[in-house]
């Protein structure tokens, strides 16, 4: 059984589905849309509850880290050591490079993150908006804008100033 929520917030709305191993997948703004489904009770439907409340809490700047079961039953093996890496390695208001990530986690080639990290069934919770080219941003699964908000959010970056239409 899976449970599905939303977490509204600042930056839009972000779908959370659950089941009752724990969060399998978050579903950025701007994507497919999840929905709040499923209102059965139950494991599946309190670890949706669960995350949907931490997310929103994320994007207020209420909360710095979650505190949340996992479903990783979709992920493979290498793929998991990666995205647990990322999590030991870059706590909120820190980055990340693709090749200092690969390094930890055992993965020779950076593009090969990068794959992994457009991948990831758990952005913001696994936090791959926290992983950086050498050069600059990267990209990211949610657009660029969102990443530069997030990173904004954790004071890696500097907020911008908000000069309406010029």
């Amino acid at each position: 059984m899976v449970a599905r929520r939303t977490a509204s917030g600042p930056l839009g709305d972000v779908g959370v589905e659950a089941t009752a191993a724990g969060l399998r997948r978050v579903r950025l703004p701007g994507g497919r849309a999840v929905g709040d489904g499923q209102t059965e009770a139950g494991t599946a439907a309190e670890h949706a509850a669960a995350a949907a409340a931490q997310i929103a809490a994320y994007l207020t700047g209420d909360r710095v880290a979650f505190e949340l079961a996992l479903d990783w039953s979709a992920v493979e093996e290498t793929h998991r050591r990666v995205l647990e890496t990322l999590c030991e390695i870059a706590p909120y208001g820190t980055t990340v490079t693709y090749g200092e990530l690969g390094e930890q986690a055992l993965v020779d080639d950076p593009r090969e993150v990068g794959v992994f990290m457009a991948r990831n069934p758990l952005p913001l919770v696994v936090p791959c908006h926290r992983v950086v080219a050498s050069d600059g941003l990267g990209g990211f699964g949610g657009g660029i804008e969102l990443k530069r908000r997030l990173l904004e959010l954790e004071g890696i970056l500097p907020p911008r100033l908000d000069l309406g239409d010029l």
